[in-house]
Formats: structure tokens, sequence, C-alpha cells
């Protein structure tokens, strides 16, 4: 049993979160997070945030703002797994002329119909970038700050976890 519930963790893992941009002017982009039920509602908003940040360096800026936002959750139970049962038992009997008694116990046990949980949560947020110098932006959060002293290594990488 726990082979299974193993691969079942190894690929919610894998399949953690994942991210799209979307350009709709010159410094401002939508970006859409998923992140699997492992992750929470908090993993798909942290994707969101960081690789609004990300997005931010990439194109050439220092600062962003979040101007709008939606979450939705398709978290549910999908099923449930196979219900094993399991019984042992044991039986003596004895006898003695036209007489016999037997006696036996017998034990069943019972595993699976754990629920199977499936979906995702989803993040969107509309980001809006400025130049350091832009003072527009003066409230606008760094992009660098946010990301922390990795902030290079997360820029070059394909893609933004709910783990990072």
């Amino acid at each position: 049993m726990k082979m299974p519930f193993c691969l079942v963790i190894t690929w919610l893992l894998a399949g953690c979160a994942g991210s799209s941009t979307m350009p709709v002017a010159k410094d401002t982009v939508v970006i859409s997070s998923r992140a699997a039920p492992v992750c929470g509602a908090e993993g798909a908003q942290r994707v969101a945030f960081r690789q609004a940040a990300v997005e931010t360096i990439r194109r050439g800026y220092d600062r962003f703002l979040i101007i709008g936002g939606q979450y939705r959750n398709d978290v549910g139970i999908i099923g449930h797994t196979p219900v094993i049962a399991h019984t042992t038992g044991y039986a003596t009997a004895t006898g003695y002329g036209n007489t016999g008694a037997a006696h036996g116990t017998a034990t069943t046990t019972y595993t699976g119909g754990q629920p199977i949980i499936a979906g995702s949560h989803r993040q969107g947020i509309a980001v809006k970038m400025f130049k350091e110098d832009d003072p527009a932006g003066r409230n606008a959060l760094s992009a660098r700050a946010e990301l922390g002293p990795e902030w290079a290594e997360l820029v070059k990488s394909k893609t933004v976890t709910c783990f990072d």
C-alpha cells in the first residue's frame, strides 16, 4: 500500500505548479498560475507572485504592482481507492464417538477507501511594471528584493514552483 501512495506523492510534486504569461501592453502582463492540491491556495499565489517578479526583470523593468487578480479552486475528491478485505482464522475440532465439537475464530482487516484528490488551485494576476527611476512606480515592489539573493538563478530558470 505504501508504494502507490509514494507514486502519487511523487506525481503531485513533479507537477506541482506552473504559470503562463500573456503580455497586454509593453509594461503590463497577465499571469495565470496553477498549483496541485499538495501546494494549496498559497502555492498558486506564491507562483503567480514570484513569476510577476521574474517577468518584470526579464522584460527589462525593476519594480512591479499587482493591479488585479482572481482565484479559483478546482480541488475536490474524485473517488476513493478500492477497499480490500483480508480474513485470517483458525479452527479446532475434536470428536469422540458420535459427537464432535468445533471452535474457531476469524479476523477480517479492511484497508483502502482513502479519498483520491485531484484538481488545482488557480491564481490570475495583472501586473504593471516600472523602471527604477519612474516616479509612477514609487510604491511598486522591487522585483529583485522580492526574489531574494538568488534572483538571477530564478530569472534564468524556466519554471517557478510552489517550493521556491
